[in-house]
């Protein structure tokens, strides 16, 4: 998601062979209004010139409506002054020049001649070249991101501070808490303003009789906070400042509910809800509820009406997979991850999952 055309346009590679500061692994299509394309390919030659691809099933239109803000407040003569300035816009030479800088009809419709000038062909949709159908696993990737991105995600980060986070990695010169955080605030990059998400972590005696506690409350990660800067940037300094609890234990059975309830009761109709929780072990608390207690509890939660998929991630080679695939099969979807490291792209792995899940079952 770009936050103008200008930045938008810099995506796209400028040739296969990444020549001229081209990248080629960069996106190969951008979605643009035909104005933006017209502006676009007005002041570009050759290789750096766009085609304009309209898809076969329609796509949404966008157009710039006229309307009085503030009408009652106008006086009469402000009112005339604007009506007649609207019907100005709608005779037909005020058209002409609307389409010859790149704006189309007031009834959505396209002349031929913009669409060319804005690197249409017709007709439309055309194809250059053959190419190798993608797998099914990209397509499903595809609509699961798409899934995503048009809804924007709401998550819930829950992640394990339990002693055994203090755990070195094979390999690294660090702890399994460490590598965790490195992914965590990495992946925190691939989301966009829009996204909303919050921490929490969970350990036997964190927060006087809890096993778990609220860190930093989910919301918009592009909202400013209170003393300077954003969310997303208050969010990333509380994952740096995650640490291991000495002696804490891992609590599952009461963290997992907790947070399933919290962001069931906080339910944003039109985003992607879900909990993930990361833990590198089993339930070991003996004054929590059973694991059968646990997954009745879940499937009591479960509210078709405000879906919260729970996304569980088994960190490290002594988590319980079995463990975390049955709590995650009520609501979402259990993943494995040996090497910490590996959690940025699961949990993209996840969300586009149970996006693409989400609309399918939508569908």
């Amino acid at each position: 998601m770009s936050d103008g055309d200008a930045q938008a346009l810099e995506a796209p590679a400028r040739d296969d062979s990444g020549a001229e500061g081209g990248n080629p692994q960069r996106n190969q299509a951008v979605l643009l209004s035909e104005r933006a394309a017209f502006a676009h390919n007005a002041g570009s030659t050759g290789g750096g010139r766009l085609d304009l691809f309209y898809p076969k099933d329609g796509t949404p239109l966008l157009n710039c409506p006229y309307t009085l803000v503030d009408e009652t407040k106008l006086s009469t003569d402000e009112s005339r002054a604007a009506l007649r300035f609207m019907a100005l816009l709608n005779e037909d030479d005020a058209q002409r020049t609307l389409e010859k800088h790149g704006f189309g009809a007031t009834d959505g419709t396209t002349g031929q001649t913009l669409v060319a000038s804005a690197g249409g062909k017709a007709p439309q949709p055309y194809a250059t070249s053959s190419a190798v159908p993608p797998s099914t696993e990209d397509v499903q990737e595809t609509l699961g991101m798409w899934t995503v991105t048009v809804q924007s995600a709401r998550l819930t980060a829950v992640v394990d501070a339990s002693g055994s986070m203090a755990t070195i990695v094979p390999g690294r010169n660090q702890s399994r808490m460490d590598v965790t955080k490195a992914s965590l605030i990495q992946a925190l990059g691939q989301f966009t303003p829009n996204d909303e998400i919050g921490l929490w972590e969970f350990a036997t005696t964190l927060d006087g009789a809890k096993d778990y506690r609220r860190l930093v409350p989910t919301a918009r990660l592009g909202d400013p906070v209170k003393g300077g800067g954003t969310h997303r940037e208050t969010l990333a300094a509380a994952f740096s400042a995650l640490r291991p609890v000495p002696n804490g234990a891992t609590d599952l059975y009461d963290t997992t509910p907790a947070a399933c309830k919290e962001a069931q009761s906080v339910y944003v109709k039109g985003k992607f809800n879900a909990v993930v929780i990361l833990t590198d072990g089993s339930n070991q608390d003996d004054r929590s509820i059973s694991r059968s207690a646990l997954i009745a509890e879940l499937k009591r939660l479960a509210d078709p009406e405000r879906p919260v998929p729970l996304l569980a991630l088994a960190v490290g080679p002594e988590a319980d997979r079995e463990e975390v695939d049955e709590m995650a099969r009520v609501t979402g979807g259990g993943y494995q991850v040996t090497d910490p490291a590996g959690i940025q792209a699961v949990i993209l792995q996840a969300v586009m999952t149970a996006g693409q899940n989400g609309r399918a079952a939508r569908g």
